[in-house]
């Protein structure tokens, strides 16, 4: 089996190097038939083998802590202060358990990466050509890490990929209707409310935008306190059902103790802050975010060997799959903005020359 391992590494490095060869001539031109029948039995495949996976037997938890937290709130309980057989207790926020909840009602948390793979794909299609689509669509579907993400009932790419596309319409921001500015700040705050590493892009953008004027400071103080009401608003119904409980654990306590120690989260913030006031444009924003998660999970490994060493990578304290969250980032990064996103920035720089 190493054997099988050792060759597949070259094999795959070299069908990146071809379908990159291509996608830079732009002759990767698949047909849409191709790709959807493709898709269509991508998403058959993996459904059907999810079943032959019993999810008990996986040493990847977050379907069991999905599980819990809503099993333990359908009983009136506090889901963060209930833990598992394992010792674990449910880490992310509550809009993130609100996402999962429809797999939760359907059975199968591993159709939530399915459901990611999707909106990513439909995205791609309505905004890029059909180079970039079959570009995006090949890198994806032959990814090992969204095949691990799928088998594991893992949730971090549909998690991600949600917010990346939040992400990318701030991009907007500058053009946007008063109403859209509001809503704007109300999904993020919403949005914001699964993981507290979003906070990454969040500052990388925000330094952005007031260095390059694309808002003033006025309006992003606006903004922020929209984003952090409606970010608070989503706690609300959790933090009623026990106060006192939720002061002792809490989202906040269980990821901020996981990923990494308080002074190199700050240190992390600090980097962001650099990156945002390097990016020029909303291309370099996505860039320094893919960029910023790669480092802070990078770092995450090295804090989590050096403490528990290399058996951290198989059992706890050292999650590989966190390099998932730079996937969208980097990914977009790759092929830029679509042309509709390029013809609004013309038009922006137009607005402020006339």
């Amino acid at each position: 089996m190493p054997a099988v391992g050792y060759a597949s590494v070259p094999l795959y490095a070299l069908f990146i190097y071809v379908i990159y060869q291509l996608y830079i001539k732009h002759r990767l031109l698949l047909s849409l038939k191709t790709i959807f029948a493709g898709g269509v039995v991508y998403i058959l495949l993996f459904s059907i083998i999810l079943f032959f996976i019993p999810k008990e037997t996986l040493n990847v938890d977050r379907w069991e802590m999905i599980e819990l937290f809503w099993n333990s709130t359908r009983e009136g309980h506090y889901p963060y202060g209930i833990a598992s057989p394992g010792g674990n207790y449910p880490g992310p926020m509550p809009f993130y358990f609100i996402l999962c909840y429809p797999f939760y009602m359907i059975g199968e948390i591993g159709l939530v990466t399915i459901g990611g793979i999707v909106i990513w794909f439909i995205h791609t299609y309505r905004r890029y050509d059909r180079n970039n689509l079959s570009f995006i669509v090949l890198l994806v579907a032959s990814s090992l890490a969204i095949c691990w993400e799928i088998l594991v009932r893992s949730t971090i790419f549909f998690n991600t990929a949600i917010f990346a596309l939040f992400f990318f319409w701030l991009h907007k921001i500058s053009i946007m209707k008063q109403w859209q500015f509001y809503l704007s700040a109300i999904v993020g705050g919403v949005l914001f409310s699964t993981r507290n590493v979003y906070a990454i892009p969040l500052v990388i953008w925000g330094i952005y935008a007031l260095y390059t004027k694309e808002i003033t400071f006025i309006r992003m103080v606006i903004w922020a306190q929209i984003f952090i009401v409606a970010f608070i608003i989503t706690f609300l119904p959790f933090v009623l059902m026990d106060p006192a409980q939720f002061l002792v654990m809490n989202p906040f306590i269980i990821q901020g103790s996981f990923l990494l120690p308080f002074s190199w989260i700050l240190g992390f913030i600090f980097l962001s802050c650099i990156f945002g006031l390097l990016c020029k444009n909303f291309n370099d924003v996505i860039f320094y975010t893919g960029l910023s998660f790669f480092l802070t999970i990078t770092a995450h490994l090295i804090y989590g060997i050096s403490n528990n060493g290399l058996s951290s990578l198989m059992n706890d304290g050292a999650d590989i799959s966190y390099y998932i969250f730079s996937f969208p980032f980097l990914l977009s990064s790759i092929i830029g903005l679509p042309v509709d996103e390029k013809e609004d920035k013309g038009k922006i720089k137009a607005h402020a020359f006339s």
